[in-house]
């Protein structure tokens, strides 16, 4: 992983799911407030907030949430906590991370989040409410979810007729745009995209979805004929797009029933959908992982390795290799589409 905290992922928009408002000036009237309250479920959690998050799923105030967030002051350095990097540092319970001109977070043992909007190089300007809430919802979340000692997924992950499909693998690699084009095309609906997260702790393997937004390139968004008009630009990459989108849309947590690796094939090479089964699942498995480095802060390596082996044991694991190529996704997906119940291609 790059040292950076810059939020990974692919793209994937819903041709039927309605984009909300542009993100940056999004829902004037729910201003943060220390005593206004706002409830939330995502990953898993049940969320108490201080801080109004559009981009989750409203639900009935919890008497005892599983997540609290709050808006207060954050130390510079995170005491009894070891320096990663410049803008990660971690402690037995307590993980720490400051991005640059936005704001610092503290996640306390799985519990609680801090959000320190004052920046040493923003002259006390407090960064744009949106800006804040892409670490939030993103790498604060993932290390919440590896201090409870769950697997966060780096993946987008759509329902097709036979069941949940996750997919992963190497940035660039093209997630989100099949799962938008199989939304699109085969009208998949859309579980989660970035990032989501099995609970080794449940019998089934429910895959728990994130926030309802998605990212995207400017290149997908032109081959779906999709408007950018109220898409935020990407913090760090001027071609990719963020958009909040309709919550009555929203899927629950549901069994996942396959990941799928996806790698890049030669633009003649035929495509080729092959199950890995042993220690070949296990290690992708492994690799799908999100932000794994801060998860062995929190838990053994070899507890990690049992919880996916395990998982490995309840769904299938593939190796999709096929050219990577907008034009020709269609014509690439017919080994894709038979393992995932589509009776006619």
């Amino acid at each position: 992983m790059k040292d950076t905290a810059h939020e990974g992922g692919e793209d994937v928009v819903m041709a039927e799911d309605k984009a909300l408002p542009g993100l940056p000036d999004e829902r004037r009237t729910e201003k943060e407030s220390p005593s206004t309250w706002y409830y939330y479920h995502a990953y898993g959690f049940d969320i108490a907030s201080q801080i109004p998050l559009p981009e989750l799923v409203k639900v009935t105030p919890s008497a005892s949430p599983d997540i609290e967030i709050v808006a207060d002051h954050v130390d510079v350095t995170l005491h009894e906590g070891k320096h990663v990097n410049q803008w990660l540092q971690i402690g037995k319970e307590h993980c720490q991370i400051w991005v640059e001109g936005i704001a610092r977070y503290r996640i306390e043992a799985g519990r609680r989040v801090v959000v320190d909007r004052r920046v040493s190089d923003a002259k006390d300007n407090a960064a744009a409410a949106s800006d804040i809430r892409v670490y939030l919802l993103g790498t604060v979340f993932g290390v919440l979810a590896h201090q409870c000692r769950w697997l966060p997924l780096h993946v987008s992950a759509i329902k097709a007729p036979n069941g949940v499909w996750a997919f992963t693998g190497e940035s660039g690699a093209g997630k989100s745009t099949l799962s938008a084009w199989l939304h699109h095309h085969h009208g998949c609906g859309l579980v989660t995209d970035d990032v989501a997260v099995v609970k080794p702790e449940e019998s089934l393997p429910l895959l728990h979805p994130g926030p309802r937004k998605v990212k995207l390139w400017k290149q997908t968004l032109a081959a779906l004929d999709i408007d950018a008009q109220h898409a935020q630009r990407d913090l760090m990459r001027v071609d990719k797009y963020h958009l909040a989108l309709d919550h009555q849309a929203a899927l629950g947590a549901e069994p996942l029933k396959a990941l799928v690796v996806l790698e890049r094939g030669n633009p003649d090479e035929p495509p080729k959908l092959s199950e890995a089964t042993g220690a070949e699942a296990l290690y992708l498995l492994l690799e799908s992982i999100y932000r794994p480095e801060i998860g062995r802060a929190y838990q053994a390596a070899e507890e990690m390795m049992a919880a996916c082996q395990v998982l490995t044991g309840q769904i299938r694991v593939y190796r999709y290799r096929r050219p990577w190529d907008l034009d020709g996704v269609s014509s690439s997906l017919g080994p894709l589409l038979k393992e995932m119940g589509f009776d006619n291609f």
